[in-house]
């Protein structure tokens, strides 16, 4: 068995569970589990692992439990992974959809973190007067004390808008570095594998992991992870920020990345193949209505987007 294999028979079981199958669908998933021995041993493994939890899922109909769930399919769907990762992704499923990922998300509330979910976008008013705006999906933590304000970034994105105060710098860190303001407005976005500064007004200094540092002025913005610092030329401060009105600002981005910028405001996964990723976008989205950007991207782009139940959107070149 692969993980292409493991990938068609989680697809497979969406399809299914979608709850609008038809006779022909039927009859197209009964020749693909008969073509191939490993077809069959991999749509065994999934009925063992997942099945259960996926029916609970529809009868449930949580928000929650389907964020939790999508995060695990996601792992399962976009890495490819080994039997052994796959067996656990399955099973954090599984966990999802008998309640531990609500659990998990009161626990990170109980530790004093402000979170966004699907499609919220969130202001807060801080005690020293300044203002953090967080995009859907995020999570800050508060590290204030009588020498520092630190903003940490664990997830999503956040726009600050800084009162200064010169004894105690401002700065909104993650496991990639820190954002120092220099009396100023400012957007951090945590990715996958790096960060990304924008500056709105005034200036920031950048001090990545490794220790480099980079200051940005209005208008500039910066990518950077352990290995160092990366001026985004071309790639305007204002538009890497216009989560903040609800709209995706695309000049040229290919369609993982606006797909990346969708995903927090929609329920279940979206899972681009390595084709459609690659296309290439121009234009202004709505991320208060995904569908509606969504149909947009179809009406333009060669594509071909197929969802099933609202667990997962797949798409595919056309």
């Amino acid at each position: 068995m692969t993980p292409e294999i493991d990938r068609q028979a989680v697809q497979w079981m969406l399809r299914l569970n979608a709850g609008n199958t038809d006779a022909a669908e039927q009859l197209r998933f009964q020749q693909w589990r008969e073509a191939d021995p490993a077809h069959a041993q991999a749509w065994t493994l999934l009925q063992e692992s997942v099945a259960g939890p996926l029916q609970a899922l529809r009868t449930l109909g949580a928000a929650h439990t389907q964020d939790a769930a999508s995060a695990a399919l996601r792992g399962i769907l976009v890495r490819g992974p080994s039997r052994r990762l796959f067996l656990g992704k399955t099973l954090t499923l599984a966990a999802a959809a008998t309640g531990a990922g609500w659990i998990g998300a009161r626990q990170w509330q109980q530790r004093g973190d402000l979170v966004t979910g699907t499609a919220e976008r969130r202001t807060v008013q801080l005690d020293d007067g300044s203002r953090l705006q967080l995009n859907a999906d995020s999570r800050i933590r508060l590290e204030f004390n009588s020498a520092v304000r630190r903003v940490r970034l664990l997830q999503g994105a956040v726009i600050a808008t800084v009162t200064p105060d010169e004894s105690r710098p401002f700065g909104v860190s993650t496991n990639d570095g820190t954002a120092w303001a220099l009396g100023t407005r400012y957007m951090v976005r945590k990715e996958a594998e790096q960060s990304v500064a924008a500056v709105l007004e005034h200036t920031v200094r950048v001090r990545s992991r490794s220790g480099a540092t980079e200051q940005l002025v209005e208008g500039q913005a910066a990518a950077y992870d352990v290995n160092g610092i990366r001026r985004l030329d071309g790639m305007p401060a204002t538009a890497l920020a216009a989560w903040e009105a609800g709209r995706i600002d695309v000049l040229d981005a290919s369609l993982e990345d606006v797909a990346a910028a969708l995903r927090p405001y929609m329920r279940g996964t979206v899972h681009l193949t390595t084709a459609a990723a690659r296309l290439r976008v121009q234009g202004v989205f709505s991320l208060d209505r995904p569908d509606e950007a969504w149909a947009a991207l179809a009406a333009t782009l060669p594509l071909r987007i197929n969802r099933y139940g609202g667990l997962l959107t797949w798409v595919d070149h056309a």
